[in-house]
């Protein structure tokens, strides 16, 4: 005669069971953590809003400032555009501020003083603004006659631009601020690289002057 089998006994919920006594036990330091992820949610928003309002404040200031400017007052608009270059370092508007503030400097023949407040915004500025900067200051040079630190302004600029044609004006640019500074050789090396590529512009005139250059020295 067989002894009938007993069914094992189905150890229904052990992992929740488990899970749930894992959660008693270490109840303080699960606390903890979701306490803390709470406040990194939290902060994350926090931080995302507080600079939306930000941005939206600095836009409303430089449009303010650019009232000034249109009004012709422009001692007052250099005030305006310096305290949004201030107050909104690293913004959009900051960084149209700072451009604003070098143009409405230069327009009182005051150059230095612009390429100076575009270099303090170049380095906080957001990437979509720095190649307009350093053309900016390029023009300042250029006004002060001082080709070569122009011209590397504008190789800057190419650097920095995401824009092929672009990139190849502020070439062109720098090649003919060396070649007004003497820089012969310079000029030449700008000019040898853009005459390759048929697909932009300055490829004719790198030609031209290329050809010049065999004829004679390089002229501005």
């Amino acid at each position: 005669m067989t002894t009938p089998k007993i069914p094992a006994r189905k150890q229904y919920g052990s992992d929740e069971e488990s899970l749930t006594e894992w959660i008693m036990l270490h109840k303080r330091e699960v606390t903890w953590a979701l306490v803390a992820v709470a406040i990194i949610v939290a902060g994350v928003w926090f931080y995302q809003r507080s600079q939306s309002i930000k941005a939206q404040r600095a836009e409303a200031a430089y449009f303010q400032a650019r009232q000034s400017a249109a009004a012709g007052n422009l001692p007052l608009a250099v005030s305006d555009f310096q305290k949004v270059v201030n107050r909104y370092e690293g913004t959009r508007a900051g960084a149209q501020a700072a451009l604003s503030l070098a143009q409405t400097l230069y327009d009182q023949k005051k150059f230095k003083e612009g390429i100076a407040a575009l270099k303090k915004a170049e380095a906080k500025a957001p990437q979509e603004f720095k190649a307009s900067i350093h053309v900016l200051a390029a023009a300042g040079y250029e006004e002060l006659k001082d080709f070569i630190a122009a011209a590397g302004e504008y190789k800057l600029a190419a650097q920095t631009t995401r824009f092929p044609a672009d990139k190849a004006e502020y070439q062109a640019s720098a090649a003919r601020d060396f070649m007004a500074a003497g820089k012969t050789d310079e000029a030449k090396a700008i000019w040898t690289e853009l005459a390759k590529d048929e697909s932009t512009p300055a490829a004719a005139e790198a030609r031209v002057r290329l050809g010049e250059a065999e004829a004679k020295p390089m002229k501005p």
